[in-house]
């Protein structure tokens, strides 16, 4: 082991200590373990006749109104529904589910989708879902001012006519009755069908939506859905409570009433502990106290997991000087141990990856895995080849509201590039200047995580390198108009062994060619469930937000 081997555990171990915050250090585990175990009978006994269950989020949401947010899903997950929606199955992979859609058929061109609706199916009001209601909805998407959504529906014909304002309605969707629509694509999208089961598409009522105005997604009771939940109470900074609608078309859940708290992660910990929670999403709280506590045995039956369908990257800017080198970033790709990072600051929890699309993606490659190792010795190689053999000063972008583990994984890459001589700084910002920065196009370098909204590699590689508008919001600022123009292309391809072989040569070319990021890895995804909870179901690409009809209470 070289004296560099050791200084870097030393480093590492350092920076897992200081991210437990000055309770960690003092927290009497055993004590803590043993309340666990024993959450107080009475606690149980008042709410296990009630179906009532108890989370937390560690921030407010801004608007329940899922067109105006590209991160808070929670409440559209729970009182909204989609027209097909993803489960995972037992193997890992992930299959498409009718859901308001009752069947569908494809035109032999790959372009007209023929939907029929689920009959019987009423908004949370008692107003009945019509296929005028889908047209609504996509159309909202194109000409809301301030649309998060806009992807969703630009595939559609003619959705950029209205999105440009040169036409007053989506003439790529035909209502044929209350029941039967067809939705005609500009060109084929393989992808469309499972872009159909996001939250993003949430299908809502024109009436609701038209008489509620500037209210809707702002008062819980002019927010309206199909889905199992209604919004009952939504306090700004304290919480939102949900109660079963009864007027939901699907299965009666096991959950009828839930309560989610806006926390700080120190207290989530504690409530779950008090038993005042009934899950723990262990992503927002301390590593350092996931490991001690609740990876023991004494939680061995209460921990549930989930392989997150998402990827942790490195992002460097083509347009600073001189990451516009390839020879610079495949030296910064190899000084980086991931591996390492991934030992001590995740305690394993994950694996490498070293493409775009993370393990369990459609498409994804192995033999696209595994090219990518630590070396610092080359690393320098390279970079005296490029002519930086005396280093160069490099900046990293850090948002300060990420959780430890994310500042100290930035700590530990700019200690790697500066032994490889890189005098790498870091930049820490808060969390709306950091959008502000990345967005323009101007953020140097910044390290982050992409999580599936579906299953489909178009949902990442597009997001990122479908054109010049999404490479510069993410501040990559890749310029290869081939491979973008490629990437575009890739949509369009319906066979599905030409279309994998497509995307795995594209995932080549940009990672390892061309080094447009650094591949980090992905990651587990923990919970904690109480006594009170039978069966938990995380999201199936593992986010924070979950349905809370896929609980199971005893």
């Amino acid at each position: 082991m070289t004296v560099k081997h050791i200084y870097m555990i030393a480093l590492i171990a350092a920076l897992i200590l200081s991210g437990c915050g000055a309770g960690a250090g003092n927290t009497d585990t055993s004590a803590q373990q043993d309340a666990a175990a024993s959450q107080t009978a009475g606690a149980q006994a008042d709410n296990a006749d009630s179906g009532l269950l108890r989370g937390a989020l560690n921030a407010d949401i801004t608007t329940m109104d899922v067109h105006k947010t590209s991160n808070d899903y929670m409440v559209p997950m729970n009182i909204y529904d989609t027209l097909f929606t993803i489960r995972k199955k037992d193997d890992g992979s992930t299959e498409i589910v009718n859901s308001l859609a009752e069947s569908y058929d494809l035109s032999d061109d790959g372009k007209t989708y023929h939907f029929t609706l689920r009959d019987g199916v009423v908004f949370s009001d008692g107003t009945p879902l019509t296929a005028k209601d889908v047209k609504f909805t996509f159309e909202r998407i194109l000409t809301l001012p301030d649309s998060a959504q806009t992807d969703y529906a630009i595939p559609i014909d003619g959705a950029q006519d209205l999105l440009d304002g040169k036409a007053d309605s989506l003439k790529g969707i035909t209502v044929e009755d209350d029941h039967n629509f067809s939705i005609t694509l500009s060109e084929p999208y393989a992808g469309f069908l499972a872009s159909l089961a996001t939250p993003s598409a949430s299908i809502y009522s024109e009436k609701i939506v038209t008489e509620a105005g500037d209210d809707f997604g702002v008062l819980p009771e002019k927010t309206l859905g199909t889905g199992p939940y209604i919004v009952t109470e939504w306090t700004r900074g304290s919480g939102l409570k949900f109660e079963y609608n009864p007027r939901y078309w699907g299965e009666e859940p096991s959950v009828k009433r839930v309560e989610l708290s806006i926390m700080e992660p120190q207290a989530m910990n504690m409530a779950f502990q008090k038993g005042d929670l009934d899950i723990l999403d262990c992503l927002l709280i301390d590593s350092a106290i996931v490991k001690s506590i609740y990876k023991t045995d004494a939680y061995k039956d209460h921990i549930v997991s989930i392989d997150r369908m998402g990827t942790n990257f490195f992002m460097m800017n083509e347009n600073v000087e001189p990451l516009n080198n390839v020879q610079v970033r495949k030296a910064i790709q190899m000084a980086i141990d991931r591996e390492s990072i991934l030992q001590s600051i995740y305690d394993g929890d994950g694996q490498l990856e070293d493409g775009i699309y993370p393990t369990g993606c459609l498409v994804y490659n192995k033999e696209n895995q595994g090219w990518l190792k630590y070396d610092p010795e080359g690393a320098k190689k390279l970079l005296t080849d490029a002519g930086y053999g005396d280093g160069f000063d490099m900046e990293i972008c850090l948002d300060t509201s990420n959780t430890d583990a994310v500042q100290n994984t930035v700590q530990v890459i700019a200690q790697n590039l500066n032994d490889i001589g890189i005098r790498a700084n870091i930049r820490s910002v808060d969390h709306a200047s950091y959008l502000d920065l990345r967005n323009s196009g101007d953020m140097s370098s910044y390290l982050a995580l992409w999580l599936l909204d579906f299953n489909d590699p178009d949902n990442i590689i597009y997001t990122f390198f479908g054109n010049k508008d999404n490479t510069k919001t993410r501040s990559n600022n890749y310029a290869d108009d081939a491979v973008i123009a490629r990437v575009t292309a890739a949509k369009t391809i319906v066979d599905e062994t030409e279309r994998n072989k497509e995307y795995a040569a594209l995932e080549k070319k940009l990672v390892q060619d061309d080094a447009v990021w650094v591949p980090m890895f992905s990651l587990k995804h923990l919970f904690v469930i109480s006594d009170r909870v039978a069966e938990f179901t995380p999201h199936w690409a593992g986010w924070s937000d979950f349905y809370f009809a896929q609980t199971e209470l005893k």
